[in-house]
């Protein structure tokens, strides 16, 4: 199946429907508010409709009204609303989203189902027809199965509204820029169907040249017959990327301590690295009310996603020709081609028993990814004198791609099957004491296979040898004998809510999940134990009408049996993360609202076969203290109802490393921002600057050659949106 020759032809006549009297009736009336904690609100990731107050998870919302006014147009741009959530991790290789949360990995779902069929390769989610950004933290795998231990991110979008309504902004920023916003929603004229469609297209000349363009097209109906409410959607990206891998090397002479101090101008990374891809996503999705008691959700949805990529890899400072030189640089051309199908069934009940109110939550769902990927690698020049890097990588028809022991090649067809069974239940005890008990049963299939034979064993295609030759540590993948790992895992999503006074509470909870490894980069990866974690975390939550939300949490996370590289050598370890966050959301004054957020953390390295000494080591790309404040003021002004807004924001993120050793320190520096909107009538003007003082910042350690990403300098934009009344 695929939808790419038909995709823009079905957005495109919903486009059609729409346009024909849009612009002349009254906007969708939206009820918007700029807090991320407003406990009585309900959200989606949650899956059982219960307020927040009620859940003994922690789950923060993102609305679109927070992120607009802050100038966002890419997830990674809204994080610093979010406690404990930072940029990096493990294989971060600087063209896609790798978000860490509680010092681990998060996991993406689109309105609910699952989105990326891997969690390296990924892509950057940009914020185009997003109503809000829902984060659940810690394990979510009794909820959706297959999931990362650090949290879950739910993109929930716009719905078609029955209201006609439209919206066009444009938006320039530093490094040329440019953001072109389109939204369209109404009746069509056919009786009970919506529709809806949102456009965006971006382009930038790039912080350090990194180049990037995104075109995307979300096309949307509804209709809602009697007992029905059915949504079908329609997605169409481009994105193009030129992404760096290796970032500014850490000091020598061993590559240890902090970055270099040179300019972030200075370059590493080849020009011809870059990271193309195609995602086409049908969507559908049905709320079928049998009575008061029994809704059913039934949701369904199929990707096709291909991605064309070059990225440096390799890396290493080392003295020769009377200089430091960055030397073993490799340059690695992929192609992938990955198909992905999820079906879920989720009969919702409400009930009592005994006195006790239950909302019951069963579920069934099963998916299937098929892949195929191709590697090459060919060895770059090294880069004489890093003091003054010169790139001087010839010709990219003159390189010699290579498949052999020493450069990383694969030609493998992927196969991951997973189906799972579910049951939540959220019980209200009493109007004091709720309680939540979830369980979850997943079987996985995952599988590994080369299509061409004659590969050698290599960094990218080898598993553990079940064969001959006896004690080889590696064997390489053959045709006909696929590499095959089957489990099944249970996890555990229980907890409980007591509110002592009706504004204060306190919840605690227990979670789990299973984590199967599967992913185009390392193909051997799929033949290892699946990744499992835990979390346990205790809270206290508060609320005063609507001027005062705060939360504040104590937790203790796992994860156990992680996947990773060690000079291309495969290897596993574990590590725990333990630590405290607070939340707060506060209107001191009609018009004044502030957001703030602190985390301290400590991770442990807590297995480590590889480098035993390693064990008791911070674990690297996660930081110890995150800290962010946002604050913004209506101002006034006699005789206006639109009120222009000055907003401050300020951001940071304490150190982090780059190596399990410890020795390659990213440093972190506090970052300030601002953004003024004025509105007038259907207008409104933004202006913003990032990075106030102009100070260097790091991201995070590339995932490759021993770098740090650098952060942008300081950066500006102004926006003017249009939406009609």
């Amino acid at each position: 199946m695929n939808i790419r020759g038909w995709a823009p032809y079905g957005v495109g006549a919903i486009a059609l429907v729409l346009s024909g009297s849009a612009c002349a009736q009254a906007v969708e009336t939206v009820v918007v508010t700029a807090k991320t904690l407003s406990f009585d609100q309900v959200t989606e990731i949650d899956k059982t409709g219960t307020p927040l107050a009620d859940v003994p998870r922690s789950i923060v919302v993102i609305p679109s009204d927070l992120f607009n006014a802050q100038g966002a147009t890419q997830l990674s741009q809204t994080l610093t609303n979010v406690s404990g959530a930072s940029q990096g991790g493990q294989f971060n290789f600087g063209f896609f989203d790798r978000f860490i949360i509680r010092g681990l990995n998060a996991t993406f779902l689109n309105d609910g189902l699952p989105e990326g069929t891997s969690d390296l390769t990924g892509f950057v989610h940009s914020l185009t027809g997003v109503e809000r950004v829902e984060i659940l933290k810690g394990p979510g795998s009794a909820l959706y199965g297959s999931a990362e231990e650090g949290g879950t991110i739910n993109l929930v979008h716009y719905r078609p509204s029955d209201v006609y309504g439209a919206f066009l902004s444009e938006q320039y920023g530093s490094y040329g820029t440019t953001t072109t916003d389109v939204s369209l929603t109404g009746p069509t004229g056919i009786d009970g169907v919506d529709g809806r469609l949102d456009g965006e297209f971006q382009h930038s000349d790039g912080f350090r040249d990194l180049t990037n363009q995104t075109g995307e097209i979300y096309g949307a109906l509804s209709f809602r017959p009697a007992n029905h409410d059915i949504e079908l959607r329609v997605e169409y990206h481009n994105i193009q990327a030129l992404p760096d891998a290796e970032g500014i090397p850490f000091s020598p002479p061993s590559g240890a301590g902090d970055p270099l101090s040179v300019p972030t101008s200075f370059k590493y990374y080849t020009p011809y690295a870059f990271a193309n891809q195609e995602i086409e996503r049908i969507f559908l999705s049905d709320a079928w009310t049998w009575n008061d008691s029994l809704v059913v959700n039934l949701r369904t949805a199929y990707s096709a996603r291909d991605v064309d990529l070059a990225r440096n890899s390799g890396g290493s400072v080392a003295f020769t020709g009377g200089f430091y030189a960055l030397t073993k640089r490799q340059l690695r051309e992929q192609k992938d081609n990955v198909s992905d199908f999820t079906f879920q069934a989720e009969p919702t009940w409400t009930f009592d028993t005994g006195g006790l109110k239950h909302v019951l939550v069963t579920g069934v769902e099963a998916r299937e990814i098929n892949a195929g990927t191709v590697r090459e690698t060919a060895a770059l020049p090294n880069i004489a004198n890093i003091y003054a890097p010169v790139v001087n990588d010839g010709t990219l028809g003159g390189l010699n791609f290579q498949c052999s022991a020493s450069f990383s090649c694969d030609n493998a067809k992927l196969l991951g099957q997973f189906y799972g069974l579910y049951a939540i239940d959220q019980i209200d005890v009493t109007d004091a004491l709720k309680v939540r008990l979830s369980a979850r049963e997943d079987w996985f299939e995952t599988e590994a296979e080369a299509r061409t034979p004659g590969i050698p064993a290599n960094p990218g295609q080898e598993e553990p040898c079940s064969h001959p030759p006896a004690g080889s540590t590696a064997c390489p993948l053959v045709p006909g004998a696929p590499a095959i790992q089957r489990n099944a895992l249970t996890s555990w999503d229980t907890g409980l809510v007591y509110f002592l006074t009706p504004d204060l509470s306190v919840f605690g909870g227990y979670s789990s999940a299973a984590y199967p490894i599967f992913n185009t980069e390392e193909p051997e990866s799929i033949g290892q134990t699946p990744e499992t974690g835990t979390q346990i975390e205790t809270g206290v939550r508060f609320q005063q009408a609507s001027w005062l939300s705060a939360s504040s949490s104590l937790y203790r996370a796992t994860r156990d049996n992680v996947f990773t590289l060690i000079g291309d050598v495969p290897t596993v370890f574990s590590y725990r993360v333990e630590g405290w966050e607070s939340d707060v959301n506060l209107t001191p004054t009609d018009g004044w609202n502030i957001i703030a957020n602190f985390s301290a953390q400590t991770p442990i390295i807590t297995n480590y076969p590889a480098t035993p000494a390693d064990v008791g080591r911070n674990v690297p790309s996660v930081p110890t203290i995150l800290a962010n404040l946002w604050t913004s003021y209506d101002i006034p002004i006699p005789g206006m109802d639109d009120k222009p807004q000055i907003a401050f924001g300020a951001r940071y993120r304490d150190h982090e490393f780059g190596d399990v050793g410890n020795t390659r320190r990213v440093p972190g520096v506090p970052l300030f921002d601002t953004v003024l909107g004025i509105p007038f009538h259907a207008w409104e003007f933004q202006v913003g600057v990032s990075n106030i003082f102009d100070r260097q910042n790091y991201v995070d350690a590339a995932g490759t050659g021993g770098g740090a990403a650098p952060g942008p300098d300081r950066t500006y934009f102004v926006k003017l949106s249009y939406k009609p009344d």
